[in-house]
């Protein structure tokens, strides 16, 4: 049953709780069925980054995507023209956003790299047809930024 003690605390610690739970829920559980009885180091969660450069990168990217929101919303309303945008999920234009960004922003990330982190992503935490829409728009937005020469990636591992 329902604790409504733990309700109210959570409640005032964090207003949007109710809205992380299903997510929780869900990590949670994948985490259990990883476990392995024999394996203690198993039973760990994983740590959210794994070092300092991990965490400049993630504040790099999130500024980059906030400070371009509007522009990168148009990237993606011009290559989902027959789309209402309320039909996108949110976690997807969020990826896309964020893979825009990325691609843009970030020269030594090869762009095969970006995609595939992005469709993970969204197959672990997205609709089960997520992948398939990202990794269209976003190769199409990758075709589209060669050729206008607007995609310019260095170092090793680049197509």
């Amino acid at each position: 049953a329902p604790n409504d003690q733990i309700y109210e605390y959570f409640e005032d610690d964090q207003l949007t709780w109710v809205d992380d739970l299903p997510l929780v829920n869900t990590s949670l559980l994948k985490l259990l069925k990883k476990a392995k009885p024999d394996h203690f180091d198993s039973y760990f969660l994983p740590k959210l980054m794994k070092d300092q450069e991990d965490m400049d990168f993630a504040k790099k990217l999130l500024v980059k995507t906030l400070l371009n929101n509007a522009s990168l919303v148009k990237e993606i309303e011009g290559k989902t023209p027959n789309w209402d945008k309320d039909r996108i999920a949110e976690i997807d234009a969020v990826l896309l956003k964020m893979a825009i960004s990325e691609l843009l922003n970030f020269p030594s990330i090869p762009e095969r790299v970006t995609i595939n982190e992005y469709l993970e992503i969204a197959k672990e935490y997205s609709t089960p047809k997520s992948s398939i829409f990202i990794n269209g728009i976003l190769d199409k937005l990758v075709k589209e930024y060669k050729s206008e020469g607007k995609l310019k990636k260095i170092g090793r591992g680049l197509l």
